[in-house]
């Protein structure tokens, strides 16, 4: 059986390809496509969403209602679930809520001489949209991930969507819905269901702000209805970066790059080693868990032609490179590694020690695994409850105490109104001198 061939690099060489390679390769194909199907969908509604259904995901829908679940069908969907699933869903579900309850949201107000008071308060967005990805697996993780954390926020309205699958996957997929407050589940996936949840249709209602990741045709669909809705984050392919200075022993590690390959031939794994013991054991570990995997063909592909291995000096040389590519997922196993350098290093989410594993992130760690991908972890964060959020700026005057100083506050805005030639404004705030 042939034996997988890996990229290996120096410090060196790593900069320079990853400079090289930062930019994602945008098909003008495929954003083409969507548009159309953004269009089709704005322009004839639910009409539009069963034939492109119908032609893609081979439905046989006749009308929008056939896809469409209410709080009943997805409660009489969990009584259909097995008491194993339900545990384990369960188990998960008070993690993420707790992880989420702890984390602090607090309006905040101050005195002001002129103000009564003036600061900001937080409300729950009110209809959210989720989009939950099928094809390759099933996702009731990623249902989990975003609907618990829209019920802990207070929104009001929460809509999923997920592609058609087989009887037993959608039970799953709508009991999981309703263990996480799921309003109204549709059985629609693709660039037409991101459509759908941004403009809305006769039978489905427009969301404020979607959520969830997908193939290229859902991210690109996201990217195209942004700004008349709001969305998580661009995702791009699932990524993990292993940072190393293990020599031996490297069988959980082999297994967590298999685990990131595994999502799809497009995933990303990058492995640094510093030093130059280990890769060689690395390889063989690859290699031998690789052919007995039940996805040996894409977690091979992604592997040989998307991943790269990087032998470095020391942990600030690993620091850099993983600071050029910003991961989805950093594992880092360093002997006496300090929790002071956790704020050096740029990633969406970060697992540190060996007995951790992205993986665990994917699912009980507590943290959302809808994450930064495509070093977008630079200016981007994980989905949290912050995300279900709108903040808002407030100030109140009631009555005047001091004339001096509104009117101090006044003069100063007029001057600058003016000066931008904004002399209606500047009218306004004179009205209200005393």
């Amino acid at each position: 059986m042939k034996t997988l061939k890996f990229k290996v690099v120096s410090f060196t060489g790593a900069k320079k390809h990853l400079l090289k390679s930062r930019t994602i390769n945008k098909s003008s194909n495929i954003r083409e496509e969507v548009q159309k199907i953004i269009w089709n969908v704005k322009k004839n509604g639910d009409k539009a969403l069963i034939k492109i259904s119908n032609k893609i995901d081979k439905t046989k829908f006749k009308k929008v209602s056939e896809a469409c679940y209410n709080e009943i069908d997805l409660k009489n969907n969990y009584k259909k679930l097995d008491s194993k699933t339900k545990k384990n869903l369960n188990f998960i579900k008070k993690r993420i809520i707790n992880f989420h309850k702890a984390i602090k949201i607090s309006d905040f107000r101050a005195e002001d001489g002129i103000f009564h008071f003036i600061g900001q308060i937080h409300k729950p967005i009110d209809r959210i949209g989720l989009y939950a990805p099928g094809g390759k697996a099933v996702y009731p993780s990623s249902i989990l991930m975003t609907a618990l954390i829209a019920r802990v926020a207070g929104s009001k309205e929460i809509n999923l969507f997920f592609p058609s699958s087989s009887e037993r996957a959608k039970t799953l997929m709508l009991g999981t819905a309703h263990l996480a407050g799921v309003t109204n589940a549709y059985n629609f996936g693709g660039a037409h269901a991101i459509a759908a949840m941004a403009y809305g249709t006769e039978t489905i209602p427009k969301s404020d702000k979607i959520f969830g990741p997908g193939n290229n045709y859902v991210a690109e669909a996201k990217r195209q209805v942004f700004g008349d809705v709001g969305i998580d984050s661009f995702a791009g392919p699932s990524e993990v970066l292993i940072i190393s200075d293990k020599k031996k022993g490297f069988k959980k590690l082999a297994a967590d790059l298999i685990a990131q390959a595994e999502h799809g031939e497009d995933s990303k794994c990058i492995f640094v080693q510093i030093g130059k013991a280990g890769l060689e054991d690395l390889f063989k570990e690859l290699d031998s868990q690789a052919k007995v995997a039940p996805r040996e063909k894409t977690i091979k592909t992604a592997l040989e032609k998307n991943s790269i291995f990087i032998n470095v000096k020391n942990l600030d040389e690993a620091i850099e490179i993983n600071n050029l590519i910003g991961p989805e997922h950093l594992q880092i196993i360093y002997k006496n590694f300090k929790e002071s350098l956790l704020k050096r290093f740029i990633a969406g989410a970060i697992f540190v020690g060996e007995n951790n594993s992205a993986v665990l992130g994917d699912y009980a760690a507590g943290p959302s695994h809808v994450i930064p991908t495509n070093s977008a972890a630079r200016f981007s964060s994980p989905v949290s409850i912050e995300d279900f959020l709108v903040r808002t700026s407030v100030t109140e005057i009631k009555s005047i105490r001091s004339k001096a100083e509104y009117n101090e506050i006044l003069d100063n805005s007029i001057f600058l109104a003016e000066l931008e030639g904004l002399y209606a404004h500047a009218n306004a705030l004179k009205l209200r001198r005393k």
